[in-house]
């Protein structure tokens, strides 16, 4: 993902490893939160969360089981990711560990190769395309959710970071 560096004003791309060595899955197996477009300053953002034990990595891609909430505040959202709807997700992360490559022709790269996933969240647009909402089978309990490598955060300061990237390079800034 190609994101925007304020302290040097320049951009890098952001790769986010997904191997088994690379991601620290112990948090978000231990239920982590389903969020509404990861906000989290407020309980009522929860709108389901991870059933404990069920994220893992496959071909590069993160996989998990959510329990969608029950609650009658969050029906309208939960009705609509069970309608095929909203579809995309995106997840919120810490970094542990990033190698810098710096680049004088393109962007500088920056390869996060330990990093640990602090919640999911459904998105109107995901960083990553590939990450999508998928339905479990009819024998399983719960919808999966399907997460994809090179998916970013949407915290509130990343999101006015990148806004005012997209503005800089619309050259309206």
């Amino acid at each position: 993902m190609r994101r925007f560096d304020w302290r040097t004003d320049r951009f890098y791309s952001e790769v986010l490893l997904v191997t088994p060595s690379a991601v620290r899955l112990d948090r978000v197996n231990a239920g982590a939160p389903f969020l509404n477009t990861h906000s989290d300053s407020d309980l009522s953002d929860v709108i389901g969360s991870v059933v404990p034990g069920s994220a893992k990595l496959k071909g590069g891609k993160g996989i998990a089981r959510v329990r969608l909430s029950n609650a009658s505040g969050d029906a309208d959202i939960v009705s609509k990711i069970r309608d095929g709807i909203i579809r995309n997700v995106s997840v919120g992360y810490a970094i542990h560990r990033v190698e810098k490559t710096e680049n004088v022709d393109s962007d500088d790269e920056w390869r996060v190769v330990d990093w640990e996933p602090l919640e999911i969240s459904a998105v109107p647009i995901p960083a990553d395309a590939g990450s999508q909402i998928r339905k479990a089978d009819k024998a399983e309990q719960y919808p999966c959710v399907v997460v994809s490598g090179g998916i970013g955060s949407l915290r509130a300061e990343a999101t006015k970071a990148r806004m005012r990237c997209r503005q800089r390079m619309a050259g309206v800034v």
